[in-house]
């Protein structure tokens, strides 16, 4: 059990779960969610930069796909790490450090000189990614109202990754125009700027609640409460037992089902899901379907319409459930890509509709629901480690995307790929239907992780 599954009159945890969201949950959770602007910028500068990199260090098809899997699998390694530093040191701590790798490693990456340099700088920005995203993804679901934690810790957070795609793009743009061949440099760099910014705001932010109740910090949760306008003495929050938490007790009974499931399904959306996202720039300029500036543009209106999706995504998730949400987005997915492997070869304008499709459909419900899951099927004081071991199955499925799509395109084509990529897809929304507690978001944390 996590902590409380109380929710009489005077329960800090009730009014935190039903009183409408306050302004400084307001002003937390955006602080919060700017992480993941930076996290999205970053990550998904790099497909734009790699149309550069790849001629200015001659690299081969496997060689572009390992440098680009490069921060992915520093996150991959960071998540598991932080994840359970999380658990046992605080959100507040993780989440503010973490900053200080984007800053340093963003601006290491501009000054590279080799490959050997830039997929080392590339790696420790993904372990600054990693740090956030479990920290991030804990945090907002602690403090959310009930009601509202699927727009928060999933949509919310998603739509603040999309600005950061979109405008690690349209940055591109100007700046190839500038800077020409020496463009990508900038674009890697640039991405230290943000961070400082949202490191200077996130100094004033208390620490999680629920985190330090399941501590035992009684004190320091009855003034966290406070800071976000909820009223608790020390008789209120006597009773909350201490909990640490481990790897150990993730992955046994009665969290090991869950922990398995929620990876499962996270690692389909994310290998199929990516196609459509991260290595988009790399496939339109590979098919030839665009030139250089073309496709930059196009990346972004695809972002445009990856953050329409999430934004309608925002006003379902709470209201028709976790999982009615998941079909809508999973079978349209798999659907629009078989039509993608039959036709998109040779017809430009299937190619680009089914980008944007694919797109839409994907980020209104798939991509976001996996951040879900992996935090509220599962007790604060395993929280971090949950979300730390789901994000980095999900990172590991996009590196080998990754990886995998520039080989793909030059042996198999994209037609076979794309239609090789809507079964996973199929395969997630098999998997959903087949368990019940993926119907998920109408009790409280404590509800929810209470029946293991």
């Amino acid at each position: 059990m996590d902590q409380l599954t109380r929710g009489g009159a005077g329960d800090p945890l009730a009014a935190l779960d039903e009183k409408p969201l306050s302004p400084q949950q307001r002003k937390a959770a955006l602080l919060v969610a700017f992480g993941e602007f930076i996290d999205g910028y970053d990550l998904l500068v790099m497909g734009a930069a790699l149309i550069f990199i790849q001629p200015h260090f001659h690299l081969s098809a496997s060689e572009v796909g390992l440098l680009g899997a490069s921060t992915f699998l520093g996150a991959m390694v960071s998540l598991l790490v932080f994840g359970d530093m999380s658990d046992r040191i605080g959100r507040r701590a993780i989440f503010i450090a973490n900053l200080f790798f984007f800053v340093a490693f963003a601006l290491g990456s501009a000054f590279v000189t080799d490959t050997t340099q830039l997929f080392i700088m590339r790696f420790l920005v993904g372990v600054g990614v990693g740090m956030d995203i479990p920290t991030s993804t804990a945090y907002l679901a602690e403090i959310a109202p009930r009601r509202q934690r699927g727009r928060i810790q999933g949509s919310l957070l998603n739509i603040m990754w999309i600005l950061g795609a979109m405008s690690s793009t349209l940055i591109a743009l100007p700046l190839i125009a500038w800077f020409g061949d020496q463009a990508w440099r900038w674009m890697l760099g640039l991405a230290a700027l943000p961070a400082l910014l949202i490191l200077l705001g996130r100094k004033g932010l208390p620490e999680s609640p629920r985190w330090l109740l399941a501590r035992g910090r009684v004190d320091e949760a009855r003034q966290a409460f406070a800071a976000f306008g909820i009223e608790a003495t020390p008789e209120m929050l006597s009773t909350a037992p201490r909990n640490r938490g481990s790897y150990g007790e993730l992955f046994a009974r009665p969290h090991l089902k869950r922990v398995l499931l929620v990876s499962l399904v996270f690692m389909l959306n994310c290998f199929s899901g990516s196609i459509s996202s991260i290595a988009t720039p790399l496939v339109l300029k590979s098919v030839g379907a665009l030139s250089t500036q073309a496709t930059l543009l196009f990346s972004a209106s695809v972002w445009f319409t990856s953050l329409l999706g999430t934004l309608v995504g925002a006003t379902l998730i709470d209201r028709i459930g976790r999982r009615t949400l998941c079909y809508l987005s999973a079978l349209p997915y798999a659907a629009i890509a078989l039509v993608m492997g039959l036709f998109a070869g040779h017809n430009t304008t299937v190619l680009v509709g089914g980008y944007f499709a694919i797109s839409f459909v994907n980020w209104m419900g798939t991509a976001v629901l996996g951040w879900v899951w992996a935090s509220e099927l599962f007790p604060t004081h395993l929280r971090g480690r949950s979300q730390g071991v789901c994000n980095a199955c999900c990172r590991l499925a996009i590196s080998a995307n990754i990886f995998l799509v520039p080989i793909a395109l030059a042996g198999i084509g994209f037609q076979a790929y794309i239609t090789l990529l809507a079964f996973p897809m199929l395969l997630l929304a098999l998997v959903v239907s087949r368990v019940p507690m993926f119907d998920s978001g109408r009790g409280s944390l404590e509800q929810l992780t209470a029946t293991g």
